[in-house]
């Protein structure tokens, strides 16, 4: 429908998923210093329909998901794994809308909306945003050519969810279970940035949980029952691909 996007045309896909697998031996069979079961689990069932609408033009993209689960393993508020006999439905939908201003700004943002019709086994938070602002721009570019040498991202990346039960984490048996004591808004986490690609080496300098909590008036960002998120961190990092350049052998001709 846009004409002045023909090379980006309007995507429109819908996956349709059934899966039926055994549990795995580790959830029936456990052998450690603090826990020792053997159960026999049957089939966990997964079926899944998703459907995700791609707009290039309005840089917009949105997703609705449904998925309808049977027999599935978790591990409750003991630490024990269960299966859960009845089926639990867990409907998803998500948005994502970037802004870019003058090829200089921009603002990416993405919400995450969800249900889940048993709390009990399977929690998850009601609400998720992800926001990520920042400037790009050029630093240099290489001599009678518009392509870039260097480019630059700074800017400022923000994570936070609604209150929600958030699993506690069992070091001996490796895995997270159920707890229904505390609730958590895991937020909101700013994480400010400075990106630079540098020809094919990609560099960045992060500065993780730069606002410590702000602006709760208690830093309350656990990413588990009882586990807190990382304190304010600087971080430095490098990627750089090795390999050589594909490049046209002017040598052979063809007839």
């Amino acid at each position: 429908p846009f004409r002045r996007a023909q090379k980006r045309p309007v995507t429109l896909a819908v996956d349709f998923e059934p899966g039926l697998k055994p549990a795995s031996w580790y959830t029936g069979h456990v052998y450690a210093n603090h826990y020792r079961w053997d159960n026999t689990f049957d089939k966990e069932s997964v079926t899944k329909v998703q459907a995700k609408l791609d707009i290039p033009h309005w840089k917009m993209n949105a997703e609705l998901g449904y998925a309808l689960l049977s027999g599935n393993i978790y591990y409750d508020t003991l630490g024990l794994a269960r299966q859960n006999t009845r089926p639990l439905s867990v409907l998803s939908a998500s948005l994502q809308k970037n802004f870019v201003f003058g090829d200089l700004v921009h603002l990416d943002n993405r919400a995450l909306l969800q249900f889940s019709s048993n709390e009990e086994v399977l929690p998850l938070p009601r609400l998720a945003l992800n926001l990520r602002y920042y400037i790009e721009f050029p630093v240099q570019k290489y001599p009678d050519s518009q392509e870039n040498v260097m480019t630059m991202q700074i800017g400022v990346d923000g994570l936070w969810n609604t209150r929600w039960y958030s699993p506690s984490w069992n070091p001996n048996l490796g895995v997270f279970y159920n707890q229904n004591k505390i609730l958590y808004n895991n937020g909101p986490v700013f994480d400010a940035f400075v990106n630079i690609q540098w020809k094919r080496a990609c560099i960045f300098v992060k500065l993780e949980n730069a606002a410590m909590g702000w602006p709760l008036e208690k830093a309350d960002y656990f990413t588990a029952n009882h586990y807190t998120y990382t304190q304010r961190v600087i971080r430095f990092g490098l990627f750089w691909p090795f390999y050589k350049q594909a490049t046209r052998n002017n040598s052979v001709g063809g007839r």
